[in-house]
């Protein structure tokens, strides 16, 4: 790399690093045993730091200062550049050495506080950029069933894994926990982890830095780091999966060895041999068990042993050993499999703990604190909260659960009406801020999550694709652009088909195309303008 180089602009420096990007994930995919020797200069490319401070700075975690103070704003005022030009000649000249970084106790539902740690700004930069050159290297070797921290993943692809395989015979279910996982990574599990990929001495030099910087206690005092990763830095999550991934590949090997040849899991069912699968979430783990109850609890107790050899613990107060028909709590659902008809059917239910979660955040944006809001402002606030959430669970059997919530937060808004207008009766507050059945106040109504529609989420197994993996489209101009969505294809088919009979037609969000705009112009004067629709009534 041209170490004078000048910084570009965001789009060509995601460009640049998508490109080679994409080269780290094929190369690691061709040769399981290839480590990589030359990344410095990746990590210390222009491109690399451009992309990294954009991704930082988006984040809402910017405005959020380290042990040195420093906050987005601050660098926007000093400039971008600068502030990247300074950094990457620090790293370039072998002088960069990470702050310790800031605790924070948050407190947790048990009583318990969860440490954070929040790394000073250009620390979260060079993480940033360190992520950027490993992930595609270590994505091709991570095990299918860990769904946490990854690009493409999220916690339907666990539910919907678990869900598969609960209605396949794997009715015992051992739950777990590793306890303080982020805390109590030891350091040389991370180091030897990742070195079985990464050859780069000054990377590894990196990664050893950041595992030993320290941390500054809310009191003041410094303390050292000698196991766990920071839990809140940008890196730690992927470090984690790499360290945990040494789990991983043992439950790789038996799943392998157990599915040698056709057949020969049902062999090893009708011979008394149990079947299992491991499905991990950053450290929550399920073991789904095809066996009886003694083979599950001894399953449970090799789990131990395993997760032991690697420096870690299981948390007792959350293992256990459940039936499916039972039920249990994972990842905010509940999953029980309950008799409907002549059949046994397995249903994922929102948790009693994720329901009394969302109406807290509910009740505490509608209390008598808020009350010298405009009804506009706290519609506004709630919107965002309810349509996440109702999106999040929208996959699982949660109709009347939308539905109550919609209830819960439309009675909330509504009892707030009444304490910030004492005076005003109930049937006047109707008349200023109601308007088919819902309140709303300049143009902007309150959310009924009762409305999204509930689907079965589609099981992807291990054909779940990432950055690197979807191929380029050929353009004729020479750029490398990504391959059209199925939405694009479909209105493109659209634009085909009305060229080919000339007629106008209408793009996905309603705006006529360039198959309309082609149609003679004379056809068009003489064409008598449509009708006004009526506008339909928003759905309650």
């Amino acid at each position: 790399m041209n170490t004078g180089a000048p910084f570009p602009s965001v789009e060509g420096a995601q460009g640049r690093v998508l490109h080679y990007q994409r080269k780290l994930h094929k190369w690691a995919s061709e040769d399981a045993e290839r480590r990589f020797c030359d990344l410095w200069n990746l990590v210390c490319d222009p491109a690399t730091l451009m992309v990294a401070w954009s991704r930082v700075s988006r984040n809402r975690g910017s405005r959020t200062a380290g042990v040195d103070a420093a906050t987005r704003r601050h660098v926007e005022a000093r400039g971008v550049e600068q502030f990247l030009a300074e950094l990457r000649g620090e790293l370039k000249a072998g002088t960069f050495r990470p702050l310790p970084v800031r605790e924070r106790l948050i407190p947790k539902r048990d009583g318990r506080k969860r440490r954070l740690g929040i790394p000073a700004l250009r620390d979260r930069v060079c993480q940033m950029a360190l992520k950027l050159v490993i992930e595609p290297v270590f994505e091709t070797g991570f095990y299918a069933s860990s769904y946490a921290y990854r690009p493409g993943r999220r916690t339907q692809d666990a539910i919907a894994e678990t869900h598969h395989f609960t209605t396949r015979s794997y009715e015992w279910i051992v739950e777990t926990d590793v306890e303080a996982c982020f805390d109590r990574l030891p350091h040389c599990l991370i180091l030897d982890e990742v070195g079985r990929r990464i050859g780069d001495k000054r990377v590894l030099a990196l990664v050893r830095l950041f595992l030993k910087a320290g941390l500054m206690s809310e009191t003041g005092r410094l303390e050292r780091t000698v196991t766990g990763t920071p839990q809140g830095g940008i890196a730690s999550p992927l470090l984690a999966n790499i360290a945990l991934s040494a789990l991983d590949r043992q439950y790789q090997a038996d799943w392998q060895e157990m599915s040698r040849y056709d057949g020969r899991r049902q062999h090893l069912q009708r011979t008394g041999h149990p079947t299992y699968r491991l499905v991990r979430y950053a450290d929550d783990l399920l073991l789904l068990v095809n066996g009886t109850r003694e083979q599950a609890e001894t399953l449970l107790g090799k789990l131990a042993g395993r997760v032991q050899a690697l420096g870690l613990s299981l948390k007792s107060e959350k293992t256990a050993v459940t039936h499916i028909d039972d039920g249990f709590v994972f990842l905010g659902q509940r999953i029980v499999r309950r008799p409907k008809g002549h059949k046994r059917h397995v249903y994922t239910f929102v948790s009693n703990e994720a329901l009394a979660s969302i109406r807290r955040k509910v009740k505490a944006l509608t209390g008598r604190s808020t009350t010298n809001l405009a009804l506009s402002e706290l519609i506004a606030a709630l919107n965002p909260v309810l349509r996440g959430w109702g999106n999040h669970f929208r996959h699982a059997a949660a109709k009347r659960t939308l539905e109550y919530l919609g209830y819960y937060a439309w009675w909330r808004v509504a009892r707030w009406l009444r304490k910030k207008h004492p005076r005003l009766t109930w049937k006047q507050i109707q008349r200023r801020y109601t308007s088919d059945g819902t309140f709303q106040e300049n143009g902007i109504a309150l959310f009924n999550p009762g409305s999204i529609s509930v689907t079965r989420y589609r099981y992807r197994g291990a054909r779940i694709p990432n950055p690197w993996t979807i191929e380029p489209t050929a353009d004729p101009s020479g750029l490398r652009t990504q391959r059209a969505s199925r939405e694009e294809q479909r209105s493109l088919a659209r634009v085909q088909q009305a060229l080919a009979r000339n007629e106008p037609t209408r793009c996905a969000h309603g705006e006529p195309d360039a198959g309309g705009l082609a149609s003679p112009v004379r056809r068009a004067a003489a064409r008598k303008p449509p009708a006004a629709k009526p506008a339909s009534a928003p759905r309650r």
